[in-house]
């Protein structure tokens, strides 16, 4: 898979993730689970291919994108069982997380773009 395929991929993985997050305002999923299951799968492959893709040209951001990607699957799982509240550290930790793996999932399409297959 070239570079600017993966990029496409990653675009629509990160497009099936927002579409899978879907909610009523009372804040229970209305996506269909096969849709969740599909962008789960695609965003690990996604996730899995662009670090190792990313490995040998940039070890730094292919590690910070690797490990906020888990920090933010164990901040979801954790967040699941909590009560939400403002002052939660939990909550502000997971939103701080969101941002990081937002901004390195930008920084990989760029790097991704940038670079020659």
């Amino acid at each position: 898979m070239k570079n600017k395929t993966l990029t496409i991929f990653g675009i629509i993985t990160y497009l099936l993730s927002v579409l899978s997050s879907i909610t009523d305002l009372e804040g229970n999923s209305t996506a269909p689970a096969v849709l969740i299951v599909i962008s789960g799968i695609a965003t690990i492959v996604f996730i899995v291919m662009a670090t190792v893709r990313l490995w040998k040209e940039a070890k730094k951001l292919s590690i910070i994108f690797a490990s906020s990607a888990l920090i933010l699957f164990i901040f979801t799982i954790i967040q699941e069982f909590t009560l939400p509240s403002y002052g939660n550290p939990i909550i502000i930790l997971f939103n701080i997380v969101r941002v990081i793996y937002f901004v390195t999932f930008v920084l990989v399409i760029i790097k991704f773009f940038k670079t020659k297959d």
